[in-house]
């Protein structure tokens, strides 16, 4: 049975350039048991708690605290269970994606480049025991927004929730009832009206930095409608020019409700 993993293109395009610009690349388990060739790819691995994707380029590329550098799926965690929504079996936690393997658009690298440059933001990946050790790239996608948030039989509460991304500020949603994020953190739905109250509040941000303790730079984002779409910057000022980079297009769902933020902003229930 197949399970659809999100990842943030932000954190998978680096990981993919680092794999293609390897003078070498290691031959993993994966690679091995999915009889692929020795060719730049990514490696998934499967936990009871985590799904990451990682580099098998030559050298490897580690974090600051000797860790493999990593991408992470974004998923949810069931309160009461515990349980966490990832792909990996005990007996199926590892597969290899070719990233020069080619599908009706091309290569899965240029795939993945092009979205960086077409407004897309995140990257699904099916994984499927019955595929063995191989993904294809027919199981790899690049889309504009996360279309899904929780398990199809989730329930939903309404509640107040608040973020430091808004300035603190609480606004009504609907919230994933008995799931977090697996950071932990809160998965709000809002009305289109709750969303223009928040544009309107953060333009205010922005335009009266003195009455919002002098915020620094880019500490929260630019939020814009086009048309029935949300779309989410950021504001970068390196002293000189301040520019904005798109980093989200959040679309209404079939009840007309905008999950912003949604496994990218840390939001929590808010004090009543």
């Amino acid at each position: 049975m197949s399970y659809r993993l999100w990842f943030r293109l932000d954190d998978v395009l680096p990981l993919a350039e680092h794999a293609m610009a390897c003078p070498a690349h290691r031959i993993t388990d994966a690679q091995a048991r999915g009889l692929a060739p020795l060719t730049p790819g990514l490696i998934w691995t499967g936990t009871s708690r985590r799904d990451v994707l990682s580099s098998n380029g030559l050298p490897g590329w580690y974090s600051e605290s000797g860790d493999v550098h990593t991408a992470d799926a974004r998923t949810w965690r069931h309160i009461s269970t515990d349980r966490y929504g990832v792909a990996g079996r005990p007996d199926y936690f590892q597969a290899f994606l070719p990233l020069r393997a080619g599908q009706a658009s091309g290569p899965v690298i240029s795939m993945l480049r092009g979205a960086h440059y077409t407004g897309r933001h995140w990257v699904t990946v099916d994984i499927d025991p019955a595929d063995g050790h191989l993904i294809g790239p027919d199981r790899v996608r690049v889309v504009q927004h996360r279309d899904q948030l929780i398990p199809p039989d989730g329930r939903w509460a309404p509640a107040m929730v608040t973020s430091s991304a808004v300035a603190g500020v609480a606004y009504p949603a609907l919230v994933a009832d008995g799931y977090t994020s697996d950071a932990g953190h809160a998965l709000p739905r809002f009305d289109r009206v709750t969303v223009e109250q928040m544009i309107a509040d953060l333009d205010a941000v922005h335009a009266n930095p003195d009455r919002n303790s002098d915020p620094m730079p880019g500490e929260y984002p630019h939020l814009r409608m086009t048309g029935d779409v949300l779309v989410v910057f950021d504001e970068h000022d390196d002293g000189e020019h301040v520019t904005y980079r798109e980093t989200d297009r959040v679309h209404p769902d079939a009840e007309g409700r905008y999950p912003l933020g949604a496994y990218t902003w840390p939001w929590q229930l808010a004090a009543i």
